[in-house]
């Protein structure tokens, strides 16, 4: 695992990946061992479906900030208000490295399903594999950090 979130940090300036796992993982673990409610498994799950219609309809502006009020609410379901706001300064949305719908939006679309695999996941207290799944979620290179790899740089005269 560390060799992906290495990529992905790598794909990303400062290492924001990395930076978002150490905030992110401590609270999923905290929701998956404590629980979610069911008022805020309906809440997260709603945030979680807007992202799924964002990425189904190829929106990524809607997409980006769909994701962003998704992974928030997870930290404010804490309580740590410190999480949050290190979280909202990483979550801002960031066009530039948004998955991008490539033939069929494949890579926006797999996050959206990912949001609502990690609300079962912590709903049932699976905190192992909500850790893995988080994981996975933030290391995994975005559409758009594939595409810069393989975009010709402008130094080549093309």
């Amino acid at each position: 695992m560390t060799a992906s979130i290495r990529y992905r940090a790598a794909a990303l300036p400062d290492g924001i990946a990395e930076l978002r796992l150490l905030v992110e993982l401590s609270s999923v673990r905290v929701l998956a061992d404590r629980g979610l409610s069911d008022q805020e498994v309906a809440f997260v799950s709603g945030l979680a479906d807007a992202t799924m219609r964002a990425a189904g309809s190829g929106d990524t502006p809607g997409y980006l900030r769909a994701d962003m009020d998704f992974h928030l609410c997870l930290l404010k379901l804490t309580g740590d208000p410190a999480s949050c706001g290190i979280a909202r300064l990483l979550l801002v949305p960031d066009p530039l490295r948004a998955p991008r719908g490539d033939d069929s939006d494949f890579p926006m679309a797999r996050e959206a399903r990912e949001h609502r695999q990690l609300i079962g996941l912590v709903a049932d207290g699976m905190t192992t594999a909500a850790d893995h799944l988080l994981r996975l979620h933030l290391s995994r290179p975005s559409a758009s950090s594939r595409l810069a790899e393989l975009e010709p740089t402008n130094s080549s005269g093309g």
